[in-house]
């Protein structure tokens, strides 16, 4: 089971894909309205250029009209004035409707992308997803990956400002002269091969100590953990694990540190090549506009250019690196949902397995029960078998005990036996019929297990016994699930909680209560 390795351009596309499949209409509405944000400032540019030239030409004349009576005299100062007003008004009603549409995108965003990450975690059918470190480390780094693909849908949105920033920016400042644009983008090449090499080494560096940060989450888990919280003060542990926390962190600070500063020398010295190129066409247009070439409106509004085109520039600059570390981000939510486990799926129908598991007590007499075939089995990522050739026959209506040291691999048989994992080699048979050829769902429906470490659901009393049932249409059957608590000797106990079967079981919910160890076994 070895995660795919998609290509950022792969991962960067489905992202977008996710994206739009998520929040299509509020991706449509947010670039109508960045389109119109983001050529506002041009266009704003040039009516302070008209405005400007207007005044500089009324104030030659020497009128000994009012400043008011002026402005009405003049349409097009008027209208430029008038239109810049209504502009900014726009603008600022824009932005918070912007705000609002994006907080939208960014909540569907989310809930979208960590719906198909729990359900394929939920539904992956080879536990080995649970208990193999590196998988552990992938599910760990996809469910990181959902934050930074909130990120992508900000980082969308502001690059389609930054273009729509730019292209009015860069045609009018090419009227200037035509290597304005070319010495701008020019200059500011090496700041972005720089800044994305360093966004790379830094995601290598955070991709290779997802161990660190899963084993500082176990810590952090147990510090705060209502499972340790007796023990941890009994024994006095809350020192050493903190201090083994703080020591993972201060691992991985001090790796991305040296990352950072490497990266930011050479950025800083890049940038400064980037503001001489910037600097260059101001110069050039302040001596045009001494010689009379230009307005002193013409002078405002190139100047304003060309600050804008720098602004645009950065912006795209900043979100380019940005997005090369976001989707290296986002890669492991695509390794995840393309993992395939190595639990191989039963290609026999749920009539033929259902018809072989459903058998009468006639029938049952006369079956092979559970047969177990030179069976060996390895975890994986490991050479050392637990099980080694085992063989054993479990007849129809039969009770066995298995006995033997800790770690001779009886909890690891009863895995295989209800196909949690399936053997290294050799089979084992259900009545004749391999267990890899019974449907799984089938399989299961027919198994009833309670685990040394069992499950504690913070649900009611009713769930948490319905749960084990046939189906989950039995957790309406009260009579058969105060049945089962009878059989099971904690009737009596569930009667005397405060809601009887709907009392909610485990102190994280609101009003639950909780069981002794003995208790929650029963219910189990």
């Amino acid at each position: 089971m070895q995660p795919s390795q998609p290509s950022l351009f792969q991962t960067f596309r489905r992202s977008l894909l996710l994206v739009i499949q998520s929040a299509s209409t509020e991706l449509r509405t947010l670039i109508f309205l960045t389109l119109i944000s983001g050529s506002s400032p041009a266009i704003s540019l040039f009516l302070n250029k008209i405005i400007i030239d207007q005044i500089s030409h009324s104030l030659g004349k020497f009128t000994t009209v009012s400043s008011l009576a002026l402005i009405l005299q003049e349409p097009l100062l008027l209208g430029s004035i008038g239109g810049l007003i209504l502009l900014n008004l726009l603008t600022e009603s824009i932005n918070g409707i912007t705000n609002f549409v994006f907080s939208s995108l960014r909540d569907r965003v989310q809930g979208f992308a960590q719906s198909i990450v729990l359900n394929k975690i939920a539904n992956f059918t080879d536990i080995a997803l649970f208990e193999t470190p590196e998988l552990l480390n992938l599910v760990q780094l996809a469910e990181t990956g959902i934050e930074r693909l909130k990120e992508l849908s900000l980082l969308v949105i502001t690059t389609f400002h930054g273009f729509f920033l730019l292209i009015p920016a860069i045609l009018l400042s090419g009227s200037i002269a035509w290597w304005i644009p070319l010495i701008l983008f020019t200059s500011a090449t090496p700041a972005i091969y720089v800044e994305l090499t360093y966004r790379k080494k830094s995601w290598e560096v955070e991709e290779t100590q997802a161990s660190l940060v899963r084993q500082m989450n176990l810590y952090r888990d147990v510090l705060v953990g209502e499972a340790y919280a007796k023990e941890l003060r009994l024994f006095q542990l809350q020192p050493l694990l903190l201090n083994r926390w703080q020591s993972l962190f201060q691992i991985m600070f001090r790796s991305m540190q040296q990352i950072r500063k490497k990266g930011t020398v050479l950025v800083i010295s890049w940038s400064m090549v980037n503001g001489l190129g910037a600097a260059l066409p101001y110069i050039y247009v302040v001596i045009g506009a001494l010689r009379g070439i230009y307005t002193l409106g013409n002078l405002a509004l190139y100047a304003g250019l060309i600050l804008q085109v720098r602004q645009s520039l950065f912006l795209l600059i900043n979100n380019g690196s940005n997005l090369y570390d976001v989707v290296l981000g986002i890669r492991p939510i695509f390794q995840l949902l393309e993992l395939k486990p190595k639990l191989r799926l039963s290609l026999a129908s749920r009539e033929d397995t259902a018809a072989n598991l459903s058998l009468t007590p006639k029938e049952i007499a006369k079956q092979q029960g559970i047969q177990i075939k030179n069976l060996s089995f390895a975890y994986p990522g490991s050479d050392s078998k637990i099980l080694d050739n085992i063989n054993l026959t479990i007849q129809p209506q039969q009770m066995i005990a298995l006995v033997g040291e800790n770690g001779a691999g009886k909890t690891t048989l009863a895995k295989l036996l209800c196909r949690l994992y399936d053997p290294s080699s050799g089979e084992i048979l259900w009545n004749g019929q391999d267990l890899r050829e019974i449907d799984l769902a089938q399989l299961y429906s027919r198994l009833a297990v309670v685990m040394q470490d069992y499950a504690r659901f913070p649900a009611t009393v009713s769930e948490n016994v319905g749960f084990g049932y046939l189906y989950l249409s039995a957790l309406q059957d009260v009579n058969a699930i105060q049945e089962a608590l009878r059989v099971a000797g904690i009737a009596k106990a569930v009667d005397n909680l405060p809601q009887g079967l709907e009392t909610l079981l485990g102190k994280q919910l609101a009003g639950g209560v909780d069981l002794s160890q003995g208790q929650w076994q029963r219910i189990a």
